[in-house]
């Protein structure tokens, strides 16, 4: 078996090409400037992960996302690809007025019509463990005794997802010969506060400072490394259709709650 993995220098693909290569899979690993339509050709199926949602200097939702996605369905369309499995997000619509959620979604059709069997995984905010929380977790960690910034109240609901959950999904789509098919919304198993994320990450005393919603999104215009998109979905509610524990079976893994991976702090 050949697994071409797009994205695979990412935070995700670095993990899922380590894992398919423990398996004794072949791994095909793409990023920019490589032959994608070569590497999809000798490939079984292929894990679609490239994509942003943060675009900088002339990328955009369109064409990191989009695009790509256009390119993997070509070649594999000419080639003997069996699977196509791709990371989304919650609330993926053509009709969002979330440009990277609509972005998604168009993604996502791509993939559907491509005639090819297609797994999606609708994923939520992904974090890390302590030694490599990864940009989520990492921008909700605190410096020292200095408060830790949250966008809005605090009390948008979020079900904080474990990259190795991700890592696991991936790799039982690929691996798992029973497998199905579609769209699944794939979130961990605890819905908690941004707040209580906070807490979880740090300690029960930790500082939090809450930025209005406004001038939340006033900063994201101004913030090189912050998008209103970006930003509008850690202002509002993320939480997943489907219960984990359900999703996980369907795949082969165990979800992992947030204090299995951070343990908690006094």
């Amino acid at each position: 078996m050949a697994i071409a993995v797009t994205g695979a220098s990412g935070q995700v693909g670095r993990l899922v090409c380590r894992r398919l290569a423990e398996a004794q899979i072949e791994v095909l690993p793409l990023g920019h400037g490589d032959d994608w339509a070569g590497a999809i050709g000798k490939s079984d199926a292929v894990i679609h992960l490239a994509g942003t949602l943060q675009p900088k200097g002339r990328n955009s939702y369109d064409s990191a996302n989009v695009q790509t996605t256009a390119t993997v369905v070509a070649a594999a369309r000419e080639s003997d690809v069996r699977r196509l499995i791709f990371l989304s997000y919650v609330g993926a619509d053509t009709g969002s007025a979330n440009a990277y959620l609509r972005s998604k979604a168009l993604a996502e059709g791509l993939m559907v019509e491509s005639g090819i069997p297609t797994t999606i995984f609708r994923c939520l905010h992904i974090y890390g463990p302590p030694e490599s929380p990864g940009p989520t977790a990492g921008a909700f960690i605190a410096r020292g005794r200095r408060p830790v910034t949250v966008p809005g109240t605090g009390k948008q609901l979020i079900e904080p997802l474990y990259i190795g959950d991700v890592v696991d999904a991936l790799f039982g789509a690929v691996e798992r010969a029973d497998a199905p098919t579609g769209i699944f919304d794939l979130g961990g198993p605890d819905r908690m506060t941004m707040d209580d994320f906070v807490r979880a990450l740090n300690s029960a005393d930790v500082r939090i400072r809450h930025i209005p919603p406004g001038v939340a999104r006033m900063l994201a215009h101004l913030n090189p490394s912050l998008t209103p998109a970006l930003m509008d979905l850690l202002l509002c509610d993320n939480v997943a259709s489907a219960p984990p524990f359900e999703i996980g079976r369907q795949f082969g893994f165990t979800p992992h709650r947030v204090p299995d991976v951070w343990a908690p702090r006094s």
